[in-house]
């Protein structure tokens, strides 16, 4: 007893230490706000922070919704994701990918953050009321940094993939979550956890932590009918997607691809019939190739190989929700991205993990409508009764969808947000 007082002693410590500093900074950015009025002509302005393209799919929604509102300013701030220790990981390279996906995809609203070697636009002199995060700060170039930010503006936080695993609900990044305004959680879990980390900031009413519902649900909703380019070499019905994971840590889910590697590829030859879309996360390659698993002319071969069948491919394609909407199952290591197909209500192949992994009430839930299965000889099974139209949880999957997913919540995600923001502002 007396070691565990000790330890709550020594974490309550560590939390507030952590806090009076930002808390500092939450009061001198409402000293700032107040001419923010005067500054923005009654607008409420809003810079919504891209620097993943891939994680654009997912925060889409809130931009069309705020854009729609007059009452709103919208800018997308778009940021290289070319970053290491707050600089340019080349300083010599001032390209910016980020910001030509957004410009050549007719987005009004972007700027490029990059102005030259360590120069970046000068985001306080734009003077936002709100600067919308959907991740933490360790890839920000230093002016961007939450630290920075919230000196001057009320930072939010609207994750770009829901928490699954009852260990991600309380490993989120502390330092990043003190100078944070608006804390959009996913879970009742992430919600308590961030109350927990500013105890003093919400009690004063300097932030907030709210549920309004899963923003990954609702955008993957509102593109069941976009064209999916992914597909453009499809000339069949039943397509198949495959999305490992990047890392082989065991208490982040494992990644299959190595043991299901080749079984794939024969899986083309053998099923002509059948297109198959491989879309590993887009750290896998790179952090194979990190750790020795794969080098790089392995990773080209293997895409090769994938680009030599009339039936299959590897996804190169930065947004990925309609994809899904056109495909027939999702065969998927444990990850954020299978609540988003959950929402479809097409089927779901769960690549079973060894270890015991402790997962959310939400994926204890969605496992109960997804056919889990640990080898090739399983894998392979249950595609084929798939593809013959033979799919016993169809009905539990859609009943749990409707129950806990595409529930009201979820599906009005930015409409609620927008309402917290509505109301923050006096705050």
């Amino acid at each position: 007893m007396i070691i565990t007082a000790l330890r709550k002693i020594k974490w309550f410590t560590i939390r507030r230490v952590n806090e009076i500093p930002a808390i500092i900074r939450h009061v001198k950015r409402k000293k700032v706000q107040v001419n923010n009025a005067l500054f923005n002509a009654g607008k409420i302005r809003v810079a919504i922070i891209c620097q993943y393209v891939p994680a654009w799919s997912k925060n889409k929604r809130i931009y069309e919704t705020l854009k729609k509102d007059e009452r709103f300013e919208v800018m997308l701030l778009c940021i290289p994701d070319r970053v290491s220790a707050g600089r340019l990981i080349d300083p010599n390279d001032l390209s910016n990918d980020v910001f030509d996906y957004f410009e050549s995809h007719g987005y009004e609203e972007s700027v490029n953050a990059l102005l030259g070697n360590d120069k970046w636009f000068d985001l306080e002199q734009w003077h936002p009321d709100y600067v919308i995060y959907n991740r933490y700060d360790r890839p920000m170039p230093f002016p961007y940094k939450s630290s920075s930010v919230s000196n001057y503006s009320k930072v939010c936080f609207l994750e770009y993939g829901c928490t699954l695993l009852r260990m991600g609900e309380q490993m989120m990044d502390s330092s990043f979550a003190v100078n944070t305004s608006c804390f959009f959680a996913d879970t009742e879990g992430e919600k308590e956890w961030f109350i927990q980390v500013n105890k003093l900031s919400c009690k004063f009413n300097l932030c907030t932590s709210v549920c309004c519902g899963i923003s990954a649900v609702e955008n993957i909703y509102n593109a069941r009918n976009d064209i999916a380019e992914a597909w453009n070499y499809s000339l069949n019905s039943f397509r198949v997607i495959f999305t490992p994971r990047w890392t082989l840590d065991p208490a982040w889910g494992g990644s299959s691809f190595l043991k299901y590697e080749k079984f794939f590829l024969n899986m083309a030859d053998s099923y002509p019939d059948m297109d198959i879309l491989v879309r590993p996360h887009p750290l896998m390659f790179s952090n194979f190739v990190k750790l020795g698993i794969m080098t790089s002319e392995e990773v080209d071969a293997y895409k090769e190989a994938c680009l030599a069948k009339p039936n299959m491919r590897v996804d190169v394609e930065k947004e990925y929700h309609s994809t899904f909407w056109k495909s027939s199952v999702l065969v998927t290591d444990y990850s954020s991205m299978i609540i988003e197909y959950f929402s479809t209500g097409k089927p779901i192949i769960f690549l079973a993990f060894s270890e015991k992994i402790e997962y959310t009430d939400t994926m204890l839930e969605m496992l109960k409508g997804c056919y889990i299965v640990s080898n090739e000889a399983e894998l392979k099974q249950t595609i084929c009764q798939l593809k013959n139209g033979y799919d016993p949880l169809e009905q539990i999957r859609l009943d749990i969808c409707k129950r806990i997913i595409l529930t009201e919540k979820n599906i009005h995600t930015s409409e609620n947000i927008k309402k917290v923001l509505l109301e923050r502002i006096r705050y």
